[in-house]
């Protein structure tokens, strides 16, 4: 069967100092990069299970270097391509680029900082793509933690103020400018911050205490 879906991880080496270093001041960055760790897993456990549903997963990390420290973390299914680009927009644009020359007619990019994203929202992702140019998912932040296309559209990512709480009703605002049609899902928790980390450790709480 002929792949034509493609997962885009975007991951770092989970090294202190380097990562979630807004939670790091609040808890000490070994903690925030252990978090960052199980966070990044659980992205990389997704993409594992949509491997066997016919599907590519493509893992961009950075930094360059650390190629053989991240296929030890990641592990041989999962495929590894350095990130490219001075923005984050250059690089996602890449990152689509890279998985649309490889023979994908849908790709879905995601990062590690939503712990709640599941393997449902994924397909639904996919799915969606069926029949809309786009699809996205709000992050709590004001940004997004999933968008997918049928096609690289450097114009979503050029000028964006990244890391911005306007990056979302831009990114919507762009998508009409073009008349692409999209499909916008639930709002998921970004966790980035003490005050973001101790919510969705209570929503764990009460998650477990429910079952």
């Amino acid at each position: 069967m002929l792949t034509t879906q493609a997962l885009i991880i975007f991951a770092k080496l989970p090294r202190a100092g380097d990562v979630k270093t807004r939670l790091g001041e609040a808890i000490g960055m070994q903690e925030a990069a252990r978090i960052y760790q199980c966070f990044a897993e659980h992205a990389f456990s997704l993409g594992r299970e949509l491997l066997e549903k016919e599907c590519k997963v493509y893992v961009f990390y950075g930094p360059a270097a650390s190629v053989d420290e991240m296929r030890t973390w990641v592990g041989p299914l999962l495929r590894l391509i350095p990130q490219e680009g001075m923005t984050l927009g250059d690089r996602m644009h890449h990152a689509f680029e890279v998985t649309f020359a490889e023979g994908s007619k849908r790709s879905v990019i995601i990062g590690t900082d939503v712990p709640e994203l599941d393997l449902l929202t994924l397909e639904q992702a996919f799915n969606s793509l069926s029949h809309q140019d786009a699809v996205i998912g709000p992050s709590s932040d004001g940004g997004y933690y999933l968008l997918g296309m049928n096609a690289p559209t450097k114009e979503l990512f050029d000028g964006v103020a990244w890391s911005s709480e306007t990056v979302y009703h831009e990114t919507i605002q762009r998508l009409s400018r073009l008349n692409l049609s999209f499909a916008q899902f639930d709002e998921l928790a970004d966790i980035d911050t003490i005050a973001d980390y101790k919510a969705y450790q209570d929503r764990m709480r009460n998650v477990k205490a429910s079952t």
